[in-house]
């Protein structure tokens, strides 16, 4: 029975937290700890982090250079 109390203690916890960060009066640095720990809890674990596009990082000014895949019959040294 002691699991009770405790989600009980939780529930209160994540609702006067909610409150808090919803009224404006939070630090952004804690309202995005916060955020980021939902996040987290809601995903599983951590999140899986996506392949960037050459898009994705000509938007951030990363330059690619994109390089044609290599023959494998021409290739220096086949003796096939």
């Amino acid at each position: 029975m002691t699991m009770l109390p405790r989600l009980q203690a939780e529930e209160t916890l994540s609702a006067i937290s909610s409150g808090l960060l919803s009224s404006g009066y939070a630090d952004k640095k804690d309202l995005t700890r916060a955020v980021g720990r939902l996040e987290k809890v809601a995903g599983g674990g951590r999140r899986k982090a996506l392949k960037p596009t050459p898009q994705t990082l000509a938007s951030m000014g990363i330059q690619t250079v994109t390089v044609p895949p290599s023959s494998k019959s021409g290739e220096v040294g086949d003796d096939r």
